[in-house]
């Protein structure tokens, strides 16, 4: 049987986003007796991507720092590819990943490039030149959803049999709820009152999460007579604006920001209810599926793919990113109403076991790789 080789391309694997969660998932969990993975990375390798080689999956680091120092790591990258060819080669919206991809595919050292979207935000700067290159490079796109694909779609006028739609996936093996007597042990060891409503967000702290909004929700709920505590679990560039909208609603001593922690995911668990204020730009937060996988009810905007995760009424409650204060009327419900919350939070377990499983989301990417690869074949025998 023919072994394709794959390899993604991109500029670190960090642990902050949930794109880079995802594509580790990919390598790691590919069929090693269909595929043969591996790992470039155009600055360095990141967190997450120091793990890969432990995992049996090989990497090379060109060593990028600076833009300026583009053509020599694109040469390096074409040495590379000429040297240990690949069949298919994967990356994401990194613009400088994308550029090179792009030029490589079409000096041909890419027999086959396929571009994953994890966001919906417009290009702009030079990305307005970057990102068209690429589109038009790209064998096959990746969406996250239907929404994700019809914008992009409408953008780029892109026909239905350039688009392949892989929902993101998590290992949910690993995450389930706790019974009452551990999630109250567990939220006094995190510094959480053990018996207190407890509304919270895993996530990484920048602009378009709108996490000064959560805040002002968390007001709100406050305001309503709900006896309630917040966690925002993370960290990121975004950090100073939400400890200034903390002060500017005096809502401090209702929170928790315990900063970076090593598994993040763990506190889902503790939560009743997971809010996300996102503004924009949210193509398939990770994040939502774990707190679904945990048992959590969802209040959450619309924007972008969440409605593909959230079911208004079913498995949580949607509202425009300009309706913070219905957020904070469907926070106040569940937090009256616990059959509510349980309903609502065994529908969205069930859900994301049945639709966003990482076993589900590598195999269908491993069907794509397939797919792309013996398509081509097929042409050279005609």
């Amino acid at each position: 049987m023919y072994t394709i080789r794959v390899a993604y391309f991109g500029s670190e694997m960090s642990d902050a986003g949930g794109a880079e969660r995802v594509n580790f998932q990919i390598l790691t969990q590919l069929d090693r007796g269909r595929f043969e993975p591996r790992a470039i990375f155009l600055k360095g390798t990141g967190e997450i991507g120091r793990t890969l080689i432990q995992h049996g999956v090989p990497i090379e680091v060109i060593g990028l720092r600076r833009r300026s120092g583009f053509l020599w790591a694109f040469m390096r990258v074409y040495r590379e590819l000429n040297c240990r060819p690949v069949d298919i080669l994967f990356t994401g919206e990194d613009r400088l990943c994308m550029a090179m991809a792009a030029l490589l595919r079409r000096s041909k050292a890419l027999p086959h490039y396929i571009l994953c979207f994890h966001n919906t935000r417009l290009p702009s700067g030079v990305g307005r030149l970057i990102h068209p290159l690429a589109v038009q490079s790209a064998d096959c796109l990746v969406m996250l959803s239907e929404r994700n694909k019809r914008f992009w779609q409408a953008y780029y006028n892109l026909p239905d049999s350039r688009i392949r739609i892989i929902p993101n996936g998590i290992p949910l093996q690993r995450l389930a709820p706790l019974n009452s007597k551990q999630r109250q042990a567990q939220r006094q060891l995190k510094g959480l009152e053990p018996d207190k409503f407890t509304v919270g967000l895993v996530t990484f702290f920048k602009n378009f999460k709108n996490l000064p909004g959560f805040v002002q929700v968390a007001h709100a709920v406050i305001a309503a007579g709900c006896e309630a505590q917040f966690a925002l679990v993370g960290d990121g560039p975004d950090r100073p604006r939400i400890e200034q909208a903390l002060d500017n609603w005096n809502m401090r001593s209702h929170f928790l920001l315990p900063g970076k922690v090593p598994d993040a995911s763990q506190w889902y668990p503790l939560f009743d209810v997971a809010l996300m204020t996102s503004s924009s730009s949210e193509a398939f937060p990770l994040t939502l599926i774990e707190a679904m996988a945990c048992g959590l009810p969802v209040v959450a905007t619309d924007v972008a793919g969440i409605p593909d995760i959230v079911v208004h009424g079913e498995t949580g409650f949607l509202a425009s990113p300009t309706e913070l204060d219905r957020l904070a009327d469907y926070v106040v419900q569940l937090a009256r109403d616990s059959e509510l919350r349980r309903r609502m939070g065994a529908a969205g377990r069930q859900r994301a076991l049945a639709e966003f499983d990482t076993a589900v989301m590598v195999r269908r990417y491993a069907q794509l790789f397939e797919e792309v690869v013996q398509a081509d074949n097929r042409r050279e025998i005609l």
